[in-house]
């Protein structure tokens, strides 16, 4: 199959086994850049009007509920992380449309099983207990698995732009839901979830409206039962290694959102779960305009469709997402500096670039765990992710009287995350042939 990327060189004979056999020519650094900086203008205009409605909300509703809707989304972003048990990076991976297709019905059956579980789950807790947080819950990891798969074959055919354009009335959708709720009388903590919920629908929607015409021959062709369980059989490292690789790297993300609840001042608490909320913006849209790119050079090239990226792509994340966190803890400098804030803000604006630290280190990596999965770097993912995991949870417990000082300590161990990764990923032009070859 022909890459759909027409600045991707096609080689003169490709055999199927993933390894190029013609002269090709490497995707130039410039042209990369071009890429990003067209998926981060759409992501930039999605995300400055979404939130615009989200700030305009925390006039309407204390800073401490933001520690609640924090654990609550990092509960659902490991959720969603692992709806499809990763066999949606096959769907990138695939040599072929035949092999899409299987792709994708096989995520769609994982994800189906998934989502009614939780959904079993949530009826159970309603049933008992009269909430009916675990319905919602399992409602918003429906509408993100169908978002997540949208985007999955817009990043496969190079449509990723396209998908960000479809992304925009969800941008308006949500914070004008969640403003509504708020001035119905609704509690915040209910109107943050119904309005995710809400905007993660319109979302969905858009992604696979604006890749409807794969989305329809997947699931409208028959279902081989064979070949969808020989195809799961032969990747079963990635629901079980890649996934606990993954979820380790999520889990690290997420884990100071599980420790504010716990903290004695409630004000700080919220504060910082408010910080990691509006700076996981600017860190989404870093990955995601990066992301999406690499991810295709590599995929073409473990199919023979391009030859090896050059080197010093892997380190474009880390200048990227440090470059632009340097720039919001700065301005943020500035604006604590001159008292041309509102004195609430104070104390955010104080500790703002302590966050900054650590969802710079979270966007960087996102990226290059993706590009390791792609490369089957599966065992040694895990394991750093693990390492990382584990010494960052054992900071913040050492130190969980001092949150802002733990939370500069894991920061640290993040960014040296990276470091490591963009030294090691290099080396995974040795694995041409794919998954099979670690």
């Amino acid at each position: 199959m022909k890459s759909t990327d027409s600045d991707i060189s096609v080689a003169t004979s490709a055999s199927g086994t993933g390894r190029c056999e013609g002269p090709l020519h490497r995707l130039p650094m410039l042209d990369l850049l071009g890429k990003i900086s067209t998926v981060a203008l759409h992501l930039l205009l999605i995300r400055f009007l979404s939130g615009t409605g989200f700030l305009f909300a925390l006039w309407l509703c204390p800073v401490e509920v933001f520690s609640e809707v924090g654990l609550y989304i990092a509960a659902l972003t490991l959720g969603g992380l692992v709806v499809f048990g990763r066999y949606e990076l096959l769907i990138i991976r695939a040599h072929d449309e035949q092999e899409c297709k299987d792709a994708v019905q096989l995520s769609v059956t994982v994800s189906t099983g998934l989502v009614g579980v939780t959904l079993l789950v949530g009826l159970a807790a309603y049933a008992f207990f009269g909430s009916p947080i675990g319905i919602v819950f399992a409602a918003a990891l429906f509408a993100r698995a169908w978002l997540r798969l949208g985007l999955t074959l817009a990043t496969r055919h190079g449509r990723y732009d396209v998908a960000m354009k479809a992304l925009l009335p969800h941008t308006v959708a949500q914070p004008l839901v969640l403003v509504l709720l708020l001035q119905s009388g609704h509690d915040p903590l209910t109107s943050f979830i119904l309005s995710d919920l809400a905007g993660h629908v319109i979302a969905a929607a858009g992604a696979c409206i604006s890749e409807r015409r794969t989305v329809t021959f997947s699931l409208r062709q028959p279902r081989e039962r064979e070949r969808i369980a020989a195809l799961a059989w032969a990747n079963r490292s990635l629901p079980t290694v890649n996934l606990a690789a993954a979820a380790s790297a999520s889990l690290f993300a997420v884990t100071p959102l599980f420790f504010l609840p716990a903290l004695e001042d409630a004000v700080l608490a919220g504060t910082l779960a408010l910080l990691f909320r509006i700076l996981d913006v600017p860190a989404s849209m870093a990955s995601a305009s990066v992301g999406p790119i690499l991810n295709k050079a590599v995929s073409d090239h473990l199919r023979g469709l391009a030859s090896w990226p050059l080197q010093r792509i892997f380190l474009l994340p880390l200048f990227i997402a440090g470059g632009m966190f340097s720039v919001i803890s700065i301005a943020a400098g500035v604006l604590n500096a001159l008292k041309i804030s509102p004195t609430a803000w104070e104390q955010a604006l104080t500790i703002l670039p302590v966050v900054a630290l650590f969802q710079a280190g979270i966007a960087a990596a996102a990226p290059l765990i993706d590009l390791a999965t792609l490369g089957g770097r599966r065992w040694g993912l895990m394991a750093l992710n693990v390492t990382a995991t584990g010494i960052a949870v054992a900071t913040l417990l050492a130190w969980h009287g001092r949150p802002v000082f733990a939370i500069i300590l894991a920061g640290v161990i993040g960014l040296a995350r990276v470091i490591v990764m963009s030294l090691w990923l290099p080396r995974i032009r040795r694995l041409v042939a794919g998954y099979s070859s670690e």
